[in-house]
């Protein structure tokens, strides 16, 4: 999960169990990303930007599979790759105009998901589209047997500023921004030991026995 609201504190460590984090959701989504890829107009796209890019994954990916300039946006200057298509700044106020917008995980970060998206709307390209390749539905963890994790996990991250009801309501703020949905999803993966150092990073009081636990992603494309 990646929090674009402050710059992120902490050790070197801490940075390279984010990286390492990031690196596996990356990995567990591929299937999800190619069938989003394969219905996007890639080789028609000039500029595509990806506010709250972290480690810079999905744009790494991109420029193999278009001449389209890319450019990512994050908060944190200390998980961008050093490179010129990634840029620190703000994406929750500073907007690039484009023909796609892409993020990963990044609407949990936004407070005002519909006043962004209608901000995002004046920057894209007539006809432009918004691919959100992944966003946690967090009113949807399983848990199995119930220790009451899956109430820690939510307080943690509503303390952390994290809107953990954004990933369920992503048809509703497009919507309501003037939006209309091209295509979108979602999947839920199996019941399976979490990983505890992701835990540990959003919540306190983490029993010792972890439950076997499942996690919905939703995922859309949408035309402005």
């Amino acid at each position: 999960m990646k929090r674009r609201t402050e710059p992120l504190a902490g050790t070197q460590c801490k940075k390279d169990q984010l990286r390492d984090i990031y690196r596996r959701q990356f990995e567990e989504l591929t299937h999800l990303r190619r069938h989003i890829l394969s219905q996007l107009p890639l080789r028609q796209l000039n500029t595509i930007f990806e506010p709250g890019c972290g480690t810079g994954l999905l744009g790494e990916e991109l420029r193999f599979l278009t001449n389209a300039a890319y450019t990512g946006m994050d908060i944190d200057p200390e998980i961008l790759p050093q490179k010129e298509m990634f840029i620190t700044g703000d994406a929750g106020n500073n907007l690039l105009p484009a023909d796609l917008y892409v993020s990963s995980f990044f609407f949990s970060s936004v407070d005002k998901p519909v006043k962004w998206l209608k901000k995002v709307k004046k920057k894209l390209s007539p006809k432009g589209l918004f691919a959100v390749f992944a966003e946690y539905d967090y009113t949807c963890i399983g848990e199995s047997p119930d220790t009451g994790l899956t109430d820690l996990i939510r307080i943690g991250l509503q303390s952390q500023g994290i809107n953990i009801i954004n990933g369920s309501q992503l048809d509703l703020f497009f919507q309501k921004a003037g939006f209309s949905k091209q295509a979108g999803g979602q999947v839920k993966s199996s019941l399976q030991k979490p990983d505890r150092t992701f835990l540990e990073m959003h919540a306190e009081n983490i029993p010792d026995v972890l439950p076997l636990m499942s996690w919905r992603i939703v995922w859309g494309i949408w035309r402005s």
